[in-house]
């Protein structure tokens, strides 16, 4: 399997590592993007990856590097601090760029208007932290990565909110358990 790591956080933290270690051991390729220290403009929703400059975006930045990446992975992994209940800005200003993988049709799945992808249909894992356990939050977090799911057409996805409290080995755990479920 391939994973990209999407990571939103302005500081490396210990749960980052330990998610690559567990990809790693199960022997995934993984390629990981820091986004705090990459220049990634905000989307402009100007449509033209759709129509001008099809899955190209007009912006020229650091999502040129990562856009390939992600077309050619099976998962996609948002690892961020949840901020207000969902992802920080340097990772929403990743995930509102997303478009460029998608096709400017549309395709009605269930009572949902969705756009095709591009480069076939990736798993996502969505791994959230915060300061403090807080269940609303967690509930809005769970939320907005289960909405890209559905948007993003994924056929597998995981996400799981870890508190700072968690013994290593209970993260361990249930990041195995979120690599099961997206492989499942």
């Amino acid at each position: 399997m391939r994973a990209v790591i999407l990571d939103g956080h302005s500081v490396k933290i210990q749960l980052g590592e330990i998610l690559l270690k567990e990809l790693e051991a199960q022997n995934w390729e993984v390629e990981s993007f820091f986004l705090s220290d990459m220049e990634i403009m905000p989307c402009r929703s100007c449509g033209s990856c759709g129509t001008k400059t099809p899955g190209t975006c007009v912006l020229k930045d650091e999502m040129e590097q990562i856009l390939p990446s992600l077309a050619n992975c099976d998962v996609m992994i948002f690892f961020t601090p949840i901020q207000f209940g969902g992802y920080s800005a340097a990772l929403k200003k990743a995930v509102d760029r997303l478009m460029t993988m998608c096709l400017p049709l549309y395709q009605v799945r269930g009572d949902h208007l969705l756009h095709p992808t591009r480069y076939g249909n990736k798993r996502l894992m969505g791994l959230g932290t915060y300061r403090q356990c807080d269940g609303e939050e967690a509930v809005n977090f769970e939320l907005l990565v289960e909405r890209n799911a559905l948007n993003m057409m994924c056929p597998a996805f995981s996400h799981h909110v870890f508190c700072p409290k968690l013994e290593i080995h209970t993260i361990q755990t249930l990041i195995q358990e979120m690599i099961e479920e997206v492989t499942a």
